[in-house]
């Protein structure tokens, strides 16, 4: 998926901060076929929030 439809797949994510996270390596593996695309595959994306994913922001400290 491009920028665009990874925005709209994840909810609250902007083109901003997708850059972000990939510059901190925060977010999910990404591939960047040119110097001015970047697409990601689904299954990374699933695989990225469900790694994300609690129960608890207790949990988060």
């Amino acid at each position: 998926m491009n920028i665009k439809e990874f925005c709209e797949y994840v909810p609250g994510m902007t083109r901003a901060l997708a850059a972000q996270l990939r510059y901190t390596g925060k977010g999910p593996k990404f591939i960047k076929p040119s110097s001015k695309l970047v697409i990601y595959r689904r299954s990374d994306v699933d695989d990225w929030l469900a790694a994300n994913e609690h129960i608890s922001t207790a949990e988060l400290r």
